[in-house]
């Protein structure tokens, strides 16, 4: 290991990259839809490469995600698709986020708050979990 490399706590990393994803996702829809932004991909790539993930790691974290977002009451997880997965994980990273960034959506209306609200309670979940 280089100096000027330091070790990654791939739990807290992990952790500490779905909270900055969620906040990245918000910001990003008030921007426009996400789906053909190419700020997904840019911001993914940065925030991965700031917490020390790879692909798979990256792809746990946002299923995490996922997870704290179903646990919300009034969301039913039964009636949610599942992700398919699809063998270019780059893609399948960013139809993944794309995919919670609509789930943060119906996370919010059901909620009745903001999706910046609703993300601040899906990152109380993770703290939790």
């Amino acid at each position: 290991m280089s100096p000027t490399t330091t070790a990654v706590d791939e739990g807290a990393g992990a952790a500490d990259f779905a909270v900055e994803v969620l906040r990245l996702l918000v910001h990003l829809t008030e921007e426009g839809p996400l789906a053909v932004s190419l700020s997904l991909p840019f911001g993914l790539s940065a925030s991965m490469k700031r917490h020390g993930l790879g692909l798979e790691e990256t792809i746990a974290a946002v299923l995490s995600l996922r997870r704290a977002l179903l646990s919300l009451p009034g969301l039913d997880a039964a009636s949610e698709p599942v992700p398919l997965r699809v063998p270019d994980r780059v893609m399948f990273v960013l139809n993944l986020a794309v995919y919670v960034d609509g789930l943060l959506g119906r996370a919010a209306k059901v909620l009745g708050v903001s999706r910046g609200e609703a993300a601040d309670v899906a990152v109380e979940l993770l703290a939790a979990s």
